[in-house]
């Protein structure tokens, strides 16, 4: 007997759990509750909508993002098959054009026979429903509370903000060029600062209102890997010279002269219309970011599209264990950033994962762990084991795979090499290898 399977939010995780179980013969039921009630991060109503950066991370195996995403291709994963349909330019990064990417998303989900689209909030899951729980971090008080007080466990929360999106027509180019770091392509446009530029910007960063928030939303934590433009120039003046606006590896035209720093912008859609603003996160006021960044010559008259926000993210630290199942309700699983993980491609990793296991579940087949020296299975470790204790949200990274013999050359080398290997025999052993 094949079992109706509930999958709670669409975006990244849900999604791809959603489809990876309505490709493998279960009747799905995907909950999403928006346009009904919004986020304070979406500006849309569409499936997977990509609310911070249009890059899902770099393509070469050597970088663990890159791992990941050879990982997840070996493993079939939906979303990413899709956001290679929808890439731009991008150089070394799987940069996709957000607007045709969720587009993508829905089409698929949508059209899938086995896949039924609900536009409601859920408040409670019954017990007895296979589920796979994928809210997002911005997942809603009732539905919050709901799962406290069936895993015993409580919330943690922390700051993620997003950059403002310039259209590029309005960018005077007599102040900036397009080139990449390292190499050939013309995928980013550098906006050049000279030192006493650069020295004022990061006065104004510091200095700069920010926006108000409520007293329920006020949280002294940020997320390390995505701190906003304004509190890493409060680390030090130097912070973003050597960080965000570094202009290293760039072939710099002649015509700029003193280069400090740079402010990168990347293409956000197929047609380069648009360009988000590379490491600028940031929590400062609207008002105030047109302002500041309207001082700059570049952007004397540029149209932003959108301005940067911080918005409160939730997650629920030890909760699952290392199949990404409730600890407490073996018919439950949990997905994507409201496990403690953080990256777009950790989320589709998430959705993947919690799918092909609650199919096995329901298959009375044994559970799979992935291998500690893969990329996904050293996150998940890290979820299972680490993260109620230091309660930050984690992406992949090189440090989670148990480390490695030889010189440093040669460990960067075998890494990915066993890493591939051992990601390669578990699709063997699933059925899933592409």
């Amino acid at each position: 007997m094949i079992m109706d399977v509930w999958v709670i939010g669409g975006g990244l995780a849900g999604c791809e759990a959603a489809l990876s179980l309505a490709d493998l013969g279960f009747p799905v039921t995907l909950f999403e509750m928006r346009p009904a009630i919004m986020t304070p991060a979406h500006k849309t109503p569409k499936l997977a909508e990509l609310v911070c950066s249009n890059s899902l991370g770099s393509l070469s195996p050597e970088n663990a993002k890159g791992e990941l995403l050879f990982e997840l291709t070996i493993l079939r994963s939906s979303l990413v098959n899709l956001a290679f349909k929808a890439k731009v330019g991008g150089d070394k990064a799987l940069v996709v054009d957000r607007e045709l990417f969720s587009t993508l998303v829905e089409d698929a989900v949508h059209s899938h026979a086995n896949i039924t689209v609900v536009r409601e909030k859920v408040v409670e899951i019954p017990k007895n429903v296979p589920c796979i729980v994928a809210p997002g971090p911005l997942i809603t008080e009732d539905l919050l509370h709901f799962l406290e007080e069936c895993e015993g466990r409580y919330e943690a929360q922390y700051y993620d903000a997003t950059s403002p999106s310039i259209l590029t027509e309005t960018i005077d180019l007599n102040y900036a060029f397009w080139g990449n770091r390292f190499g050939e392509g013309n995928d980013y446009l550098n906006v050049p600062l000279s030192k006493d530029e650069y020295y004022w910007f990061v006065e104004q960063l510091t200095n700069a209102v920010e926006a108000q928030r409520h007293d329920f939303d006020k949280v002294d934590t940020f997320f390390e890997r995505c701190l906003p433009v304004e509190e890493i120039a409060r680390r030090g003046k130097e912070s973003l010279a050597f960080g965000p606006m570094r202009p290293t590896g760039l072939d710099i035209p002649e015509r700029f002269h003193d280069v400090y720093a740079v402010i990168q912008l990347r293409k956000e859609n197929a047609f380069g219309t648009i360009v988000n603003m590379v490491g600028f996160q940031t929590g400062i006021s609207h008002t105030e970011q047109i302002r500041i960044f309207k001082q700059l010559p570049a952007f004397r008259n540029a149209v932003f599209v959108r301005l940067g926000q911080i918005h409160q993210n939730r997650f629920l630290p030890g909760a699952v264990n290392r199949f990404f199942q409730s600890k407490t309700n073996d018919l439950w699983f949990y997905a994507g950033q409201f496990t403690g993980t953080e990256g777009y491609l950790e989320a589709i990793a998430g959705g993947l994962w919690a799918g092909i296991n609650l199919a096995r579940l329901l298959r009375n087949q044994e559970l799979i762990a992935l291998p500690e020296e893969t990329m996904l299975g050293g996150l998940v470790t890290y979820i299972e084991q680490v993260l109620l204790e230091v309660r930050q949200p984690m992406g992949v990274n090189w440090g989670l795979v148990p480390p490695i013999e030889g010189k440093k050359t040669e460990r960067k080398r075998k890494r990915v090499e066993r890493a591939k290997a051992a990601i390669e025999y578990a699709a063997r052993e699933l059925g899933r290898a592409a």
